[in-house]
């Protein structure tokens, strides 16, 4: 179970994202360790996930008072029978060692792509999965406007100056990410919909984000990019373990 529940996803839209962050992530980081390596890195995180997610939310049970008259054996039981987060656990090992070891190399040079189309990409990738998901009823009743706010988001991308790094599209990614999760009701008409996608969990991630992002901002003006790497590791265990 430890292994096998790193490839199951909750919907289609989730595999999608998943698997793009992936791609993001995990191909700059199997070019620089090789496969084994990043194979290794990306079960074991996966492992690391569901066990942690199995202990955090059997802790929860045992001490929710909807649980109080329950015996403890059968609390663990309904533990044990959760779905557990070990898929997305695999991903952010791979955004781990993509901050760490290509963070500092071109996004676009990573994908031999000109900048242009690996910003567009990266938006564009990072869209998709939302017109998809099905708790974006919002989007669906809308859609040609979302249609048209997402082409022109992609254009903007495709037009900004700045030549992203890694380390910046991971960034990127988990910032649109934790933007849509904390705000739900830009996708979802009814944001109760979002109460079984784990939304603390996206809280966390939406710190990682914050807090990666300005130690990016800060260390690369001082030209410590093996110090901004450590630190955004942090952060990202810090955010993701609960």
């Amino acid at each position: 179970v430890l292994f096998s529940s790193s490839f199951f996803h909750g919907t289609n839209s989730h595999l999608l994202r998943e698997v793009f962050l992936l791609i993001l992530a995990g191909a700059p980081a199997e070019e620089e360790l090789g496969t084994f390596v990043f194979l290794v890195v990306f079960l074991l995180s996966g492992a690391c996930g569901c066990w942690l997610s199995w202990l955090t939310l059997r802790h929860q049970l045992r001490h929710s008072a909807d649980f109080a008259s329950m015996p403890v054996e059968h609390v663990d039981a309904v533990a044990n029978l959760s779905n557990s987060r070990g898929s997305s656990a695999c991903v952010y090992g791979a955004a781990v060692l993509g901050i760490l070891v290509a963070g500092h190399q071109s996004l676009a040079a990573s994908f031999r792509l000109s900048s242009p189309q690996a910003k567009a990409m990266l938006v564009g990738a990072r869209l998709a999965p939302e017109f998809v998901s099905p708790v974006s009823t919002r989007l669906r009743k809308h859609l040609p406007f979302y249609v048209s706010a997402c082409t022109a988001l992609v254009y903007l991308a495709a037009c900004a100056p700045a030549d992203l790094t890694v380390s910046n599209a991971i960034l990127v990614w988990f910032a649109f990410h934790c933007f849509f999760r904390t705000f739900p009701n830009i996708l979802a008409l009814d944001v109760r919909e979002y109460a079984a996608t784990d939304f603390a969990g996206h809280i966390y991630g939406a710190l990682f984000a914050a807090m990666c992002g300005t130690c990016h901002l800060i260390l690369q003006s001082q030209a410590l990019p093996a110090l901004q790497s450590w630190l955004a590791l942090l952060v990202l265990l810090v955010a993701t373990l609960p």
